[in-house]
């Protein structure tokens, strides 16, 4: 029985939404652990909420997994609990967050709408349904109740779409976008590790082309396969295809952010 919640959200640690959260699970099943993986995402970041929960799952593939980026909540959408193919199960709203993570763990063999009625007695606040539905969700599911028994079964095709494509092969080229800088300005591709090396794409150099600009990469293991200043290509810690200046910052140096077009290829 998976009693680990990877917890990612929106709600920043200077107010109590993250510690009310944690204390119903516990409440609900004290057996529960939950881990704080992320709760500075920026207020209503679907895409950088996303690219969060699918690297918990990518450290975490055995957990459950609660994600709240919510700027639709009370507002009509959907709560939901995916089952992926490979068992792990999300928790969160329906508005794309979810679906990056079940990528990395196989795509979603089913998905459940979760109904408050069955789990909580009063009726949740509109603008609280992470503490009212999806944190007693997230605590049920760790003492074992089956997902089928949230809510109504779903068909998957007709979830809110993810906030962003996985990259896709066109020719010889890899066509995808920057999903993500993180805090050291690395550059996050929508390549997920799974997909390098039948993309052509682990060789000892790349071609990248970022807008405009376009160069030769090393593709590395680590940031450290190459000398203080210059770029390398490694699969990062969210097991995604990223660029990243040694001791340095990609997105300063290439002027480039999320959502930004990217091609990749083999070079010379």
């Amino acid at each position: 029985m998976q009693t680990i919640i990877g917890f990612v959200s929106d709600f920043g640690l200077e107010d109590a939404w993250v510690g009310v959260c944690r204390a119903v699970i516990y409440q609900a099943c004290p057996q529960a652990r939950v881990v704080d993986l992320a709760h500075q995402i920026p207020p209503y970041d679907i895409r950088k909420g996303a690219v969060a929960a699918s690297a918990g799952v990518w450290q975490l593939p055995n957990a459950i997994h609660l994600v709240v980026v919510d700027p639709g909540v009370g507002g009509g959408r959907r709560d939901l609990c995916l089952v992926t193919e490979a068992g792990t199960m999300l928790v969160g709203p329906d508005n794309g967050v979810l679906l990056p993570a079940t990528w990395h763990a196989g795509g979603i063999a089913e998905a459940f709408s979760i109904d408050a009625g069955k789990l909580v007695a009063r009726p949740p606040l509109a603008t609280f349904h992470a503490r009212d539905v999806l944190a007693p969700a997230a605590a049920a599911l760790a003492c074992g109740v089956e997902p089928r028994s949230l809510g109504d079964k779903l068909d998957p095709a007709g979830l809110v779409p993810a906030p962003y494509e996985q990259g896709r092969k066109e020719g010889d080229v890899v066509v995808t976008e920057v999903l993500d800088v993180d805090r050291f300005g690395s550059l996050r591709f929508g390549v997920y590790a799974e997909q390098v090396a039948g993309f052509g794409l682990e060789v000892p150099k790349l071609g990248v082309s970022l807008g405009h600009l376009s160069m030769v990469v090393a593709f590395g293991k680590t940031f450290s396969d190459v000398s203080e200043g210059d770029p390398v290509c490694i699969v990062d810690s969210s097991g995604l295809l990223t660029l990243a200046v040694r001791l340095g910052s990609a997105s300063e140096r290439y002027s480039v952010e999320a959502g930004d077009a990217v091609r990749l290829h083999p070079a010379g």
